[in-house]
């Protein structure tokens, strides 16, 4: 397959931010005296069981950054389960939004509270929180886990803002941060039995914030039994993996999957490959040795590792939660389809050129031959192959092969597993299909391309990692905003009730309704469905190459 220069970064050298005595570190929020706060602080202050916490004042909202969920995953927590947040003396001043698990920046595609280039701080797990000010309780919880292929990604991008959707949606609504790459998700219990279970921490990170904002959000006037988890391409991933967890109820009542589904979670076949890969790559050969690397010695390795892998299919399916047999139970369209996430309403979706978004780092994505596609072809569907790409063919007259390889991947990899998902969970509760069809209408555009909805579900119309999209913005604001204003009703009319919408129907086998995103949102039923039976024979397991 193609090499995506996106994710080669050079190591870089940066301090780490010293820890302070407790359970802080220097520059985040830390426990002041009442008497030293501001009125905006004091006008933003509650009491939770762990201790008071201050926010700040925007507008008709109280914003609190860098709340601790789970202790500093250092020092003995390294590779270990989130362990319980210490409680704290005084008051916890939340205005914080620097918080970024490590990673080598790529602003290309993320959108940093600052400019470093590498960020090195291990202690990151900390969540935000946007909350109206009046005094009403039992608000609906919208909770936001970012993607980034395990890799990218943080609570505190400008896109992630929650301060439209709590208003409009009259909601509590949290971000949140959790480990990524090798420290979040590398299988480490075949060096040390201790750390067995170590490749779904980060998986567990997401698990505990989920919970302490069922144990605290009504301290923000949020509604602990009306809590909507919202996940993109890692986390939709992510929370797709939960939906095969024992009791997902007792973490939210209803999800939102955009562009991913429990398909992209990783067989544990392909966990092993990838942890033995690590492991053959780097030299690495205990725990010890892990445990004695810095931050950026072990972002090295991690690199190191990336550049061994399969392309950009194999950096893709590196880390993210797998299906352990012990917390992934089974394949998320597995314990679906048994009724594990009953009564869980569900909305899921995928952008229309979803994999056309990597051709900003490496054109010859474009390009993609179907030798090259083999790599992820399902071997079960290989006899039938040549008679759907003439299909595919057919439908496109004049498409190159690249384009024709690219939709076969998407419905692959995105649009057919959601169909799947969602028809599974409508026998147990409500579900709800869409597509995002929107691309900026200029020479720069690539599409309706991977995260183009973002900018829209959020409303912060923030369009990094989206080619021609600030373009589209400058000349077309009206219409932008008025199909963002939609969406952001919708999102949020589906968190308060279950249902986003009158126009938009739950989704059958008998009809496919789909909601077709666009400057005029349409319902379509079964949308291309010629192609989506295509796929009639795959099951649509935990992700394992060439199986």
């Amino acid at each position: 397959m193609f090499t995506l220069t996106r994710w080669r970064r050079a190591a870089a050298a940066a301090a780490g931010l010293t820890l302070a005595a407790g359970f802080f570190t220097a520059g985040c929020g830390a426990p002041a005296d009442a008497d030293a706060l501001t009125a905006g602080q004091r006008n933003c202050t509650i009491t939770t069981s762990v201790g008071r916490i201050a926010g700040v004042t925007a507008g008709n909202l109280c914003t609190y950054k860098g709340i601790p969920y789970a202790a500093p995953p250092t020092g003995d927590n390294r590779f270990r389960p989130p362990q319980p947040a210490a409680r704290w003396k005084g008051t916890l001043r939340a205005s914080d939004g620097s918080r970024v698990c490590p990673q080598y920046a790529d602003p290309s595609s993320e959108d940093y509270p600052s400019n470093q280039k590498v960020f090195t701080n291990e202690d990151c797990l900390y969540l935000n929180v946007w909350a109206p000010k009046s005094g009403r309780t039992h608000r609906p919880v919208i909770v936001y886990i970012h993607g980034g292929a395990a890799i990218f990604g943080n609570a505190n991008e400008a896109r992630y803002d929650g301060s439209t959707l709590a208003t409009t949606g009259d909601a509590i609504v949290v971000t949140l941060n959790y480990r990524l790459g090798v420290l979040g998700w590398t299988e480490l219990g075949g060096l040390d039995p201790k750390y067995r279970g170590s490749g779904n921490n980060g998986l567990r990170d997401q698990i505990a914030a989920l919970t302490w904002i069922r144990q605290h959000v009504a301290d923000f006037g949020g509604d602990p039994g009306n809590v909507t988890a919202v996940g993109e391409s890692e986390g939709a991933f992510s929370l797709s993996a939960m939906l095969a967890t024992d009791h997902p109820q007792r973490l939210f009542h209803r999800a939102i999957l955009e562009s991913g589904t429990g398909y992209l979670d990783r067989s544990a076949s392909l966990e092993k490959k990838n942890t033995a890969s690590f492991f053959a790559t780097t030299g690495i050969k205990s725990i010890g040795q892990l445990r004695a690397l810095s931050t950026v010695q072990l972002l090295g390795l991690q690199e190191k590792a990336l550049e061994a892998s399969a392309g950009a299919i194999g950096r893709a399916t590196y880390f993210g939660a797998y299906v352990d047999g012990t917390l992934v139970k089974a394949p998320t369209i597995d314990r679906v389809s048994q009724g594990n996430a009953r009564g869980i309403d569900l909305i899921v979706g995928s952008n229309r050129d979803e994999f056309r978004y990597f051709a900003q780092f490496d054109p010859r994505v474009l390009s993609i031959t179907q030798p090259q596609y083999s790599v992820v072809f399902p071997t079960v569907l290989a006899k039938q192959r040549a008679a759907m790409v003439a299909a595919y063919q057919g439908a496109r007259p004049g498409a190159s092969e690249g384009d024709i390889v690219l939709a076969m991947i998407n419905d692959q990899a995105m649009r057919v597993p959601a169909t799947r998902l969602a028809a599974a969970q409508s026998r147990f509760a409500r579900s709800y299909v869409y597509q995002f069809d929107w691309a900026p209408n200029n020479a720069k555009s690539l599409g309706a391309i991977h995260t183009a909805e973002l900018p829209f579900v959020f409303g912060t119309l923030r369009f990094t990692g989206i080619p021609g999209g600030a373009e589209a913005l400058q000349s077309d604001r009206t219409r932008i905003a008025a199909l963002s204003k939609q969406m952001v009703t919708a999102w949020t009319t589906f968190a308060r009730t279950g249902n986003p919408g009158d126009r938009w129907p739950t989704y059958r086998t008998s009809t496919r309704a789909t909601m077709i995103w666009n400057y005029s949102p349409t319902v379509v039923n079964a949308p291309r469905d010629t192609e989506r039976a295509l796929w009639n024979g795959y099951t649509f397991p935990a992700v394992d190459l060439n199986t």
